[in-house]
């Protein structure tokens, strides 16, 4: 299943002085996506401890347009694989103004337990609850 959520850009959020936004604030746009898309999920302390984080492991980006900054964004995040040993997702950014396609974003992600600096197996739970989003 899909979520979707949008986000207001700023004219700090630019590269230099171009007026558009910076591909780094467009990655760092997915990873709050993926907060509100765990909230959404109703991932809490129950399905995953305080102290265990979901961390990229690898990231594939593709931009099409550039955004500039007026425009805000809004973002679709949808998991398309969960494994014991983590699980992938897909963001497609748009332009919130205008719909026009701005990146696609691919995370894997690993839970990692922050005190122990080693991976967590997903229980089933979590990944049902990442897959129905």
């Amino acid at each position: 299943m899909t979520f979707e959520t949008e986000f207001e850009t700023r004219h700090s959020d630019c590269f230099a002085a171009t007026g558009f936004v910076h591909a780094g604030v467009l990655l760092a746009l997915t990873e709050m996506a993926y907060a509100r898309f765990e909230s959404h999920c109703g991932i809490d302390a129950r399905s995953k401890p305080e102290h265990v984080y979901a961390v990229q492991r690898s990231t594939a980006a593709t931009y099409f347009s550039p955004l500039r900054w007026q425009e805000g964004a809004r973002i679709q995040v949808r998991t398309t694989e969960a494994t014991e040993r983590g699980f992938d997702q897909a963001f497609e950014v748009y332009s919130a103004a205008d719909g026009r396609e701005i990146a696609r974003f691919t995370h894997r992600w690993v839970l990692l337990d922050t005190r122990a600096g080693r991976p967590v197996p997903l229980t089933e739970e979590m990944k049902r609850l990442l897959l129905e989003g």
